[in-house]
């Protein structure tokens, strides 16, 4: 630097940077605004509304799970025919007897009569006439999404007419493969559909419960897989674009413990995002971050914290605090039984969930197996024995969202 320019340099920095000021004091009796006041949005007036109901109702002695309100209007499902404007639910037909099922048997291992088995039996092979992949209603597509819900409502059948040996797993298995994309994920449909992490736990949940795994079906996909968790700790949609949210995580995280693979990821961020999932004023969990809390992920966090609890020990959601959002404010008086959140209706999804999400909070969970043999049909669920007014459901295997019984029984048959 010449002597000019260094002349110039020390100019403005004792002169104009570092000069020193006169303090002024202003003393005024008018009010400072505060400029960083809360900025207002849809979603904040949601939340507080959420919250003012929340609250009122949190504030109530815990509720007990009402039993029979919720299977009188389970089993009024099974015996009626579904109201118009169900047609919306056309392409999801083999989803609506998987959670209605499942509701019914998490509820109680007895509750599916005989009768029930065989018309879920018929209609779900009218979804399938070959016997192999599923479509979501009759005379459509085969579809990943479909196949997975109707291999698990088949599960609930407990082999009713033989119904699991009629399954064509050799056709399910090369259905797969023709869905096997070549960066390790999966297609949700053929010829055209859509592709993102979902389609990978549904490939993966099936070839394991029919015990069709190979080393062709899973090449890549633990990659895949690596490569949708973000930076927040939780996983996408797909690889290395997409926000973290509840059941794509869910899926991400249930898919590495059927690969037994969980230790693979960034566990610790993971933890973390699940933890931020969980309101402290409303205690239930959202699904991303500046959501509002919706009870279905009571069961796609709340399993995505049970399946680390089993894997590294540590609880990373409040149980308790979550179990009383499910009693307290998940529960309809009117209608079909568990719903959303206060102020919503209940409907068989949330029921299905929000009932596996309650079986949740009421149990611990852990491996039999040493760490290195670690397989998904060996995660217990142990009911604890601490809780007040206990819902007596029936303990459930998280990675795959049955009743631990039913994974069991349904995978040996294929051993």
């Amino acid at each position: 630097m010449g002597a000019k320019n260094l002349a110039r340099a020390n100019y403005i920095s004792s002169e104009l940077l570092g000069r020193k000021r006169e303090t002024v004091e202003i003393v005024t009796e008018e009010p400072i605004e505060n400029i960083m006041k809360e900025v207002e949005t849809d979603t904040t007036i949601d939340r507080h509304e959420v919250m003012d109901m929340c609250e009122e109702l949190l504030n109530e002695p815990l509720h007990a799970l009402d039993h029979d309100y919720a299977l009188k209007g389970l089993k009024f499902a099974f015996d009626s025919n579904m109201p118009p404007q169900m047609v919306a639910l056309d392409a999801s037909q083999a989803w609506m007897v998987y959670w209605i099922a499942n509701s019914m048997q998490v509820f109680n291992e007895t509750t599916i009569d005989e009768e029930n088995k065989r018309k879920m039996v018929e209609k779900l092979f009218l979804m399938s006439e070959d016997k192999g992949p599923f479509s979501g209603g009759e005379g459509q597509l085969p579809h990943i999404a479909s196949t997975y819900a109707a291999v698990n409502a088949l599960a609930l059948c407990d082999n009713f007419d033989n119904c699991w040996d009629q399954l064509d797993r050799k056709a399910i298995y090369k259905w797969l493969l023709s869905l096997k994309q070549t960066d390790g994920g999966f297609t949700t449909c053929n010829p055209v559909g859509e592709r993102d992490i979902r389609g990978v736990y549904c490939a993966l949940s099936v070839a394991s419960l029919l015990n069709i795994m190979t080393d062709e079906l899973i090449e890549g996909v633990l990659e895949y897989l690596q490569k949708c968790q973000t930076f927040e700790g939780g996983f996408g949609a797909t690889l290395l674009q997409d926000e973290a949210h509840g059941g794509y995580t869910f899926c991400a995280v249930a898919s590495l413990c059927i690969l037994n693979k969980l230790h693979t990821i960034n566990v610790e961020k993971l933890m973390e995002w699940c933890s931020a999932r969980q309101y402290n004023e409303e205690m239930g969990l959202c699904g991303r971050g500046n959501k509002l809390v919706d009870g279905c992920y009571s069961f796609w966090v709340g399993s995505t914290a049970a399946m680390i609890e089993a894997t590294t020990g540590v609880e990373c959601i409040n149980k308790q605090a979550l179990r009383k959002y499910i009693l307290n404010c998940c529960q309809s008086t009117t209608g079909i039984s568990l719903r959303d959140k206060p102020g919503k209706n209940g409907d068989f999804y949330h029921t299905n969930y929000v009932l596996m999400g309650l079986a949740i909070t009421e149990s611990t969970f852990k491996y039999k197996m040493e760490p290195n043999k670690k397989s998904p049909f060996d995660l217990v669920s142990i009911p604890s024995t601490t809780e007040d007014k206990p819902s007596d459901l029936s303990s459930i295997n998280p990675i795959y969202g049955l009743p631990s019984d039913v994974v069991r029984k349904f995978h040996k048959h294929f051993v």
